[in-house]
C-alpha cells in the first residue's frame, strides 16, 4: 500500500508543469449591451474599452450569471470604482470596499462547480444587493465583460442615477493548477486514511 502511495507522490512531482484547464468560467443568460463612453473607475488598470460586448443583470433578468464548469480555485482582484455610495464586493469571507480597497488588492477563493456566489452591497437606498444569479435589488446591475483567457471582469451599478457600470470593478479570473496538486493530495488522503486504520486496529486488538 506504501509503495502504491509513495508511486503517486513520485507520479505527482514528475507532472508537476502539467497544468490542469477543465475549469471553464462563462457567463449564461442576461441582457447584451455595451460599455458606455461614461465608464471610467478610479485607478482601473484596463483591459476594456468604450464600445465593447457585456452582459448585464438586473431585477429583470432572474437567473444565469457567472457559472464555473468544475471545482477550482478562482482570484479575485480589485479594479476600482466611481461612485458616492460605499459599496462592497462580497465572497464568502473576503470582500472589497470602496472606502479601503486599493487597485491591486486580490484574494483567492477555492470555488465549487456551478453559479459564482458572490454578492455586492450598497450603503445607497437604505442598503440593496446584488447577488450573481439573483436575487438582484430593483435599481442595481450587475455587468460582465470576456477578458479571454478564462477571466472577466464584474462591473457593478448602486442605486445612482448613472448606468455606466463602473461603481465597484472587479477582475476574476481561473487559476489553473499543477497535476501535482490533484494526486499529491490523494496520495496524503490515502496516508491518513492507512494510519487511522493502522490506529483503529491497534485499539481493537488492546
Amino acid at each position: 500500500m506504501r509503495g502504491k502511495v509513495l508511486g503517486l507522490v513520485v507520479a505527482g512531482m514528475l507532472l508537476a508543469a502539467t497544468p490542469v484547464n477543465a475549469m471553464v468560467l462563462s457567463v449564461t443568460g442576461g441582457q447584451n449591451d455595451t460599455i458606455p463612453a461614461t465608464f471610467n473607475p478610479v485607478g482601473f488598470p484596463g483591459g476594456v474599452s468604450v464600445g465593447d460586448p457585456i452582459k448585464v443583470f438586473d431585477s429583470t433578468s432572474p437567473g444565469g450569471g457567472l457559472t464555473l464548469s468544475d471545482n477550482g480555485l478562482l482570484k479575485f482582484e480589485y479594479y476600482g470604482k466611481e461612485a458616492l455610495f460605499v459599496n462592497f464586493f462580497v465572497n464568502g469571507s473576503s470582500l472589497f470596499s470602496t472606502a479601503t480597497s486599493v487597485v491591486g488588492d486580490s484574494f483567492l477563493a477555492p470555488t465549487a462547480a456551478g453559479t459564482v456566489p458572490f454578492s455586492f452591497l450598497t450603503s445607497g437606498g437604505g442598503g440593496l444587493s446584488a447577488t450573481n444569479g439573483g436575487p438582484i435589488d430593483s435599481g442595481l446591475s450587475i455587468a460582465f465583460a470576456d477578458l479571454g483567457n478564462n477571466s472577466f471582469l464584474i462591473m457593478f451599478n448602486d442605486i445612482g442615477n448613472d448606468r455606466d457600470f463602473d461603481d465597484l470593478v472587479v477582475k476574476v479570473s481561473a487559476v489553473p493548477l499543477p497535476a501535482a496538486v490533484w494526486l499529491l493530495l490523494s496520495a496524503f488522503l490515502g496516508l491518513w486514511g492507512m494510519s487511522r486504520g493502522v490506529r483503529h486496529g491497534a485499539r481493537s486488538n488492546a
